[in-house]
């Protein structure tokens, strides 16, 4: 019998009686965060101003679940090949995928004799190492409406889930004016001329499906490298008629099913370096807003309209 995943070229279920859980692969499949980038914070304007110029991507450490059925020996023996040396190719059957990875620590044990379950903690230290852009292609239906620069997210097998439109709508805090708060006087002194709005960050709710998983790869490659390309992105959502200035930032992934129907569904963290108060009372008007509810059980996807 083989595993799910070899190490090295070795498979580690034959030699060593470890496989990867179900739910393992859910911190491996998220996107990198974005490395810090400089900006400047001017008082009198909205948003900031950010150097992205050349914005990359930063290591990133995860979490994956495994299970045993060996004796002790073949445990240690397991733990003996991590530890070689620090970094080691790990291929993902189940995704048709490889990453060079290393290990940082052991987050937990459930042992029992010849059975038990562990989490690796691993970093990621080579984000889109060797990637040659393919443009993303889907092969499924299309929910439409929401382009980042010039590009329907339907693109990349991308649907926009319920709650998306409500985050994007919320209104940023304000700036803090200039204050004065004296102590022999009640209350304090504010300048209220002008009221200034700070960045925000948005997550957006997503979900994205392929039929192969070589579709799956080629849309999720494109995305990341679309979100991190040099500058400010630009989200336009067609059912506002309204564009937003943003970068990527980082993403969490809620579900990832890899085998049979690909199931993907996850939130992507957008900073809106730029937002005004009148531009959310438009939105908070609109009737025409785009809903999807989904369920994994069977694979269905049900679009709505209207409040």
């Amino acid at each position: 019998m083989t595993g799910n995943l070899h190490i090295d070229g070795l498979d580690v279920y034959s030699l060593y009686r470890v496989f990867i859980t179900e739910s393992g692969y859910k911190d491996l499949i998220a996107f990198p965060p974005l490395k810090s980038v400089d900006s400047n914070n001017w008082l009198e304007e909205d948003g900031e101003e950010f150097d992205l110029s050349d914005p990359a991507l930063d290591t990133r450490e995860l979490s994956i679940k495994f299970a045993f059925c060996g004796d002790d020996n073949l445990f240690s023996d397991f733990f003996g090949l991590l530890s070689d040396d620090a970094y080691h190719d790990f291929n993902f059957l189940d995704l048709g995928k490889t990453y060079r990875l290393r290990l940082v620590s052991q987050s937990d044990m459930n042992k029992k004799p010849m059975l038990g379950t562990f989490t690796l903690r691993f970093a990621d230290d080579f984000p889109l190492s060797g990637y040659m852009y393919v443009p993303p292609q889907s092969s499924l239906f299309q929910q439409q409406g929401y382009i980042l620069d010039g590009k329907d997210l339907s693109e990349y097998g991308l649907y926009i889930l319920q709650g998306t439109d409500t985050e994007i709508q919320k209104s940023p805090a304000t700036k803090k004016n200039l204050l004065q708060n004296i102590n022999n006087k009640s209350g304090v002194i504010y300048d209220g001329e002008t009221v200034v709005f700070q960045t925000k960050e948005v997550k957006l709710n997503c979900l994205m499906r392929a039929k192969t998983l070589t579709e799956f790869w080629r849309n999720y490659n494109a995305l990341i490298f679309d979100l991190t390309r040099p500058e400010e992105r630009n989200l336009y959502l067609d059912f506002s008629i309204f564009e937003y200035p943003c970068y990527y930032n980082n993403c969490t992934v809620e579900k990832f099913t890899p085998i049979e129907k690909i199931w993907f569904q996850f939130s992507l963290i957008l900073v809106f370096t730029s937002f005004r108060v009148d531009e959310v009372g438009d939105l908070l008007s609109t009737e025409d807003e785009i809903f999807v509810t989904t369920e994994q059980d069977n694979y269905t996807i049900d679009l709505y309209y209207g409040d």
